[in-house]
């Protein structure tokens, strides 16, 4: 695209102006122009490239650690001591918003488990 348009350019100049000596004084003119740009885009993009690849380079690093961070609280268990009402017997449960019942150890009755904030308390 650039380098067609460049050409009609110069067949331009070419075909109007009669001195050959000032169509490639133009034509060394547009030339040195159109180095100067494309050495500035040419800047542009290394700094650009340069940049997405750090960006990459980061994102990578954060993305390790927090996978890193995410297997370490698979690890960690939260439990609560709760008391049976039935026996008073303590035992630890393990917190779990979709656990909603539990059978005493000891006496072997149901008992209903309310979380209550206990999220926030963490």
């Amino acid at each position: 695209m650039i380098s067609k348009k460049y050409n009609e350019i110069l067949s331009k100049l070419e075909e109007n102006i009669e001195s050959k000596r000032d169509f490639n004084l133009a034509k060394s003119a547009i030339s040195d122009l159109a180095i100067c740009y494309i050495d500035e885009l040419t800047k542009l993009n290394d700094n650009y490239n340069f940049k997405i690849s750090s960006f990459e380079s980061r994102l990578s690093d954060l993305e390790k650690k927090l996978l890193e961070e995410s297997e370490s609280l698979d690890l960690k268990v939260v439990s609560e001591t709760i008391s049976c009402p039935y026996c008073n017997f303590e035992f630890d449960v393990e917190y779990n918003d979709e656990n909603h019942e539990v059978i005493c150890p000891k006496c072997n009755n149901l008992i209903e488990l309310d979380w209550g904030e206990f999220e926030d308390d963490m």
